[in-house]
């Protein structure tokens, strides 16, 4: 193969300008915190004079403005200032570094650099690579769109689009691209690219054909060692970015509902109409706690566990996990016969309008249904509400994250679908088995039945024996006929060039031989003993 080099590059002066000006509003931020004396101000009122949440004054509702003002001027700043560096950091790894591409004889390199500063590099053998497809593009959200500010950081948004997997099942994601430049379809349309011609140009260079997800897991034989499949949620960062936006969330209402629980305090030893206010505010605080609090919950149980399908025997053993420093819990398990189950069906998806995305991410909703044939069943499978967070290449955002489901369902499917017929696979080879275990005689009408049931048989020759046998699933699957070159020979063809030919008459063949002996009878022998057995089952030449 000849030495290949591509070269990606996103270098654009928006770049150079947004990191001006995030660098400015940073120092800005910070020279705003102490020229307001902020950090002594927080020392002094909270340590030494401790009345941020206890007044004796009578204008309760212009202290209580003053105190959430006060909160607001702790956090906002140097949140702030974390996103603007965040996002200085991003711009200058996704945005103003060169991703380089080069495909050699063996390998498949990849590395992302600005400068001398190596962000991402890695190495791929090119026979491990198994699959390269495209990542569904982020699409803004109508909140980011609506505010002229938000929409150029959006132009700055990380993403990746083309995912390479290797037969490791080990992922790597490429081409970073950002959002379409500050054009009208930044705030009404979707962004499109040319990663489909990167990743037709790609497969084509490097031979990779279209697979069948649907038959990945099966081979010609049904020889399938995969007997565990576990499912993480497949947007899992994201969701883990949403608990720990709603986390903060809570802790900064805690700060608030302490400001007016406390000044509600006050008041109601006071007396007054203000503690009606308190009273409303108080409830609001304690039922958006309880909404952030239940999204949370749902994001530990239904979104940070793995789910794990296993099949031993002819069982089907589904666990749902959930790994907490170092130690497995087991939130739900189930075991169900494979035999028992009726069929396997993807749910309709639940879509969100609401547009608060941390919070409709952790609404639990499952999307796979394992029907049974008792008219009982189980959901699996945890997914969350499309939020119209990505789309799809052509902007259609009814095939929203589909095109990863149906990924994913197809591997459950197939995984359960596969395990119950390698269960009863195997139970057929072991009835194979025994039966070329079985006496000499047995085996050699099973063999004579075999041969004329398939209309072909396997053959053995050399120079001193024939050694004939018969059963496809038994010479291509039983481990004593691995080692010998069988040599499969339509039974017709056979019967035409050694059971009619006189030269073969007396030439001793071996029927049914399992690694240890066969019955030894001559072609003659052979000759009459199967159209004996085809006689008997009308059959005639």
């Amino acid at each position: 193969m000849e030495k290949k080099e591509i070269k990606l590059n996103h270098f654009s002066f928006y770049s150079i300008f947004a990191i001006i000006a995030l660098i400015y509003f940073s120092i800005k931020c910070i020279h705003f915190y102490f020229e307001m004396g902020v950090p002594k101000e927080i020392w002094e009122t909270i340590i030494v004079k401790k009345t941020i949440f206890i007044s004796n004054e009578k204008n309760i509702s212009t202290k209580l403005l003053e105190n959430l003002t006060f909160l607001l001027l702790i956090f906002l700043p140097p949140f702030l200032v974390y996103l603007f560096v965040k996002k200085i950091y991003i711009i200058c790894n996704y945005f103003l570094s060169e991703e380089k591409i080069i495909i050699s004889d063996e390998h498949f390199y990849y590395t992302r650099k600005l400068a001398m500063i190596n962000f991402e590099k890695f190495k791929i053998n090119l026979n491990e690579i198994k699959r390269i497809t495209k990542i569904l593009m982020k699409a803004p959200t109508i909140f980011s769109t609506n505010i002229p500010a938000l929409a150029i950081l959006w132009y700055f948004k990380e993403q990746e689009r083309i995912l390479i997997k290797d037969k490791n099942g080990k992922e790597y994601k490429i081409w970073n691209i950002p959002a379409n430049k500050l054009s009208l379809s930044t705030y009404f349309g979707t962004a499109k690219d040319d990663v489909d011609l990167y990743i037709k140009e790609l497969k084509e260079y490097l031979k990779l054909e279209e697979e069948n997800i649907e038959d990945d897991q099966e081979t010609e034989s049904l020889n399938i060692g995969m007997k565990k499949l576990i499912y993480r949620h497949p947007d899992l960062s994201e969701k883990k970015k949403s608990f720990f936006i709603l986390f903060f969330s809570q802790i900064f209402l805690i700060f608030i509902f302490l400001v007016v629980f406390s000044e509600g305090i006050t008041v109601f030893y006071e007396g007054g109409i203000e503690i009606l206010f308190f009273i409303i505010m108080s409830i609001a605080c304690i039922i958006i706690s309880y909404l952030l609090i239940k999204a949370m919950k749902n994001a530990i149980i239904y979104f940070f566990p793995y789910e794990e399908y296993e099949i031993i025997d002819d069982k089907l053993h589904y666990k749902k996990n959930l790994k907490l420093f170092g130690k497995s819990f087991v939130m739900e398990k189930f075991d169900v016969s494979l035999k028992d189950i009726e069929s396997i069906s993807s749910l309709a998806p639940k879509i969100s309008y609401i547009g608060i995305k941390p919070l409709d991410d952790f609404k639990p909703f499952k999307r796979i249904h394992i029907s049974l044939k008792n008219e009982e069943g189980y959901e699996v499978c945890n997914w969350g509400k499309i939020s119209y967070n990505y789309v799809d290449f052509s902007g259609d955002i009814d095939k929203v994250l589909e095109i990863e489901f149906k990924e994913v369902f197809n591997k459950i499917k197939s995984f359960i679908e596969n395990g119950e017929k390698k269960y009863n696979f195997e139970k057929q080879l072991d009835e194979i088995e025994s039966s070329y275990n079985s006496e000499k005689s047995e085996r050699y009408n099973f063999i004579l039945n075999k041969i004329i049931e398939e209309e072909k048989l396997y053959l053995y020759k050399d120079e001193e024996k024939f050694i004939v046998n018969a059963g496809e699933k038994a010479i291509k699957n039983l481990a004593i006929f691995k080692t010998m070159n069988f040599g499969e020979i339509d039974f017709y063809v056979f019967y035409v060039n050694y059971l009619s030919k006189k030269e073969y008459e007396d030439k001793i063949v071996l029927v049914g031989y399992n690694g240890v002996d066969g019955k030894e009878v001559t072609i003659s022998e052979l000759k009459n003993d199967i159209n004996e057995i085809r006689d008997s089952k009308s059959t005639f030449i």
